[in-house]
């Protein structure tokens, strides 16, 4: 199975947001992991190439931004494997409050640098 987010943006972090991803029914399952993109309804992270994980398990993700931490559980909907680390997709069943309101406004800061005209460079 091969599910994908259909989100309006996914805003990229430049630096991956630091945090632990633990497997919701197994404890002994768990790793670093660091977040690189997130949308209203999930995000990406990239965690070691062998974690443990398969489709459809069902996570409780710790990360930090912007110094603050939030947890959010979810579903893991795709998986590839990238040389040393391996790539994951997830579906958050629901964002802390808080982390919504971050996230549209990550989503609006996309928007204003779309509206802006391209910069013309010189040869």
């Amino acid at each position: 199975m091969n599910e994908r987010r259909h989100e309006p943006f996914r805003y990229p972090f430049q630096t991956p947001l630091p945090g632990f991803y633990n497997k919701k029914f197994t404890s002994h399952v768990s790793g670093p992991m660091e977040v690189k993109d997130i949308s209203m309804h999930g995000l990406r992270f990239s965690c070691d190439s062998q974690p443990g994980l398969s489709m459809k398990d069902e996570l409780i993700l710790t990360f930090i931004f912007e110094n603050k931490t939030f947890t959010a559980e979810g579903r893991l909907i795709w998986m590839k494997t990238e040389e040393q680390q391996m790539t994951c997709g997830v579906h958050v069943f629901e964002f802390p409050d808080q982390l919504k309101e971050i996230i549209e406004e990550l989503g609006d800061s996309l928007e204003a640098v779309q509206d802006d005209p391209m910069e013309t460079k010189s040869p």
